[in-house]
């Protein structure tokens, strides 16, 4: 199985089961308001990790299936030059944001491995390790972009 393969499939499976986790901790932090006499504490929390990580896990994939919301309006008007410029140039800048976003938190994982999380009691370099899956997944995919946009500018 190669790289990208994996990748994908990693990303598709990881949204898949942290968005259900997200509404069974949901489901159930609403069932116990309404029918149990005490509401679990570590919902919150948790819910909110598994939306993080869900975030973090689609993120690569709307990058990937060009998902994500630009003004068409403006970008409609351009030249077709201009268009592949824009193309080359945002994909471009998003490897360099997400590059530097992903290096940086490698010391916030570092600073994860001596926290825990108020009511999980987890170490927080389980939710921090989200940020860093969400900018490995869109630099590669950028950079992917990016050298497919290359690719076709020279033909």
């Amino acid at each position: 199985m190669s790289f990208k393969i994996f990748l994908s499939k990693f990303l598709k499976y990881g949204t898949l089961l942290t968005s259900l986790g997200f509404v069974m901790t949901v489901s159930l932090q609403i069932f116990a308001r309404f029918f149990l006499s005490d509401v679990p504490p570590w919902t919150e929390e948790a819910s909110r990790i598994l939306f993080i990580y869900a975030i973090a896990f689609s993120s690569g994939l709307a990058y990937r299936g060009n998902y994500f919301v630009f003004l068409e309006v403006f970008y409609a008007g351009f030249s077709d030059i201009l268009k592949k410029k824009i193309d080359l140039i945002s994909s471009i800048l998003s490897l360099v944001l997400f590059g530097f976003c992903g290096f940086y938190s490698l010391s916030m994982l570092e600073m994860g491995l001596n926290e825990y999380s108020p009511t999980l009691h987890i170490l927080m370099i389980i939710p921090f390790l989200s940020i860093l899956i969400l900018c490995l997944s869109i630099s590669y995919y950028s950079l992917m972009a990016f050298l497919k946009k290359i690719k076709f500018w020279k033909s």
